[in-house]
């Protein structure tokens, strides 16, 4: 994939070499979509369900995904900062990126109430509660005595230490006042392999990936964790049905949306915003979001910089 400057310099190259004519170069000039996590993972396939549909909106300008993972999530903000402030340069994030590591690192590089420019969340999604197949639970009642019996020896597993599902899981043990020992994995795929494999006893927070091995009988769903039950299993109920009056209003999603650095010009942010809420609105990107697990943000989420705010009070209140 080209980077930006790359992809810039190519027509100056191709034309001093007589390989294009001028008219090639009027163009529309492209807008990069820095997503700061690895390829595959659940930003990056919102950002690439988005850039076509965007790229529409912005009548035919192509937009360039450009992944730059690291630090989680650090490399790519940063790198969306030093670009020029030109309004060409947009950052696709998450509440692992915004809400989470900010809170979490003593030096995030950025602050993400006052540096970043939120043009709004593309897509969400909730996810279940799985245990492995062995675990003699079916329901959060039952995880519930099974953890009280075990006294803190239950294990549950994350994608690492400060992650967003690490702080989410922590914060439901605290709910429902129970002990278990946390177990960091390297990503999706690896933890929900040791979850299938015995080696942990619940994953919080489990997406779509999960859905093969619910119906393999390897992993067991018991409950979900968006307000309203999994499209995906509409038979497993939410936490908020469970009639514990510690999960009566609990619900967790996760998100991806856009945003810019502060400091661009105010009429190309206008032209973005409008972009992005025609792009949204699409059907062909409703439905393969939807093909892949993803919801349109509705409710709370519609306001992008209230849902950061409030998500980084919650999070404080968790490592406080």
């Amino acid at each position: 994939m080209l980077r930006r400057r790359e992809a810039l310099a190519l027509p100056a190259a191709l034309l001093s070499q007589g390989l294009v004519n001028a008219a090639a170069l009027t163009q529309p000039m492209p807008y990069v979509l820095v997503v700061p996590t690895p390829a595959g993972g659940p930003v990056d396939r919102v950002a690439r369900a988005l850039a076509p549909e965007l790229s529409l909106a912005l009548e035919g300008a192509p937009v360039v995904v450009d992944n730059r993972p690291g630090a989680a999530g650090k490399i790519g903000v940063q790198a969306a900062r030093r670009a020029a402030r030109d309004g060409r340069t947009l950052l696709a994030v998450s509440p692992s990126i915004v809400s989470v590591n900010p809170v979490v690192d003593k030096e995030p590089g950025f602050n993400p109430l006052s540096d970043l420019d939120y043009l709004g969340i593309v897509a969400a999604s909730s996810g279940v509660v799985a245990v492995r197949s062995g675990l003699p639970v079916k329901s959060i009642h039952d995880l519930l005595r099974h953890g009280q019996a075990l006294a803190g020896n239950m294990t549950y597993g994350s994608f690492g230490g400060g992650t967003s599902l690490h702080l989410q899981s922590e914060e439901l043990l605290e709910r429902l006042k129970l002990r278990a020992r946390h177990i960091p994995y390297k990503g999706e795929a690896q933890l929900l392999q040791a979850l299938a494999g015995g080696e942990i006893d619940v994953v919080f927070y489990a997406t779509q990936s999960v859905i093969a091995l619910v119906q393999s009988g390897r992993v067991r769903a018991i409950a979900t964790t968006g307000a309203r039950r999994w499209p995906l299993l509409p038979q497993v109920p939410g936490l908020n049905e469970s009639g514990l009056p510690a999960l009566r209003d609990y619900h967790y999603q996760s998100w991806a949306g856009l945003a810019l650095p502060v400091g661009g010009d105010p009429a190309r942010r206008s032209q973005l915003q409008q972009a992005f809420a025609a792009a949204s609105a699409s059907t062909a990107l409703r439905q393969r979001l939807a093909e892949q697990g993803f919801e349109p943000a509705t409710g709370d989420l519609l306001d992008m910089r209230e849902t950061v705010s409030r998500e980084i009070q919650r999070n404080r209140a968790v490592v406080s």
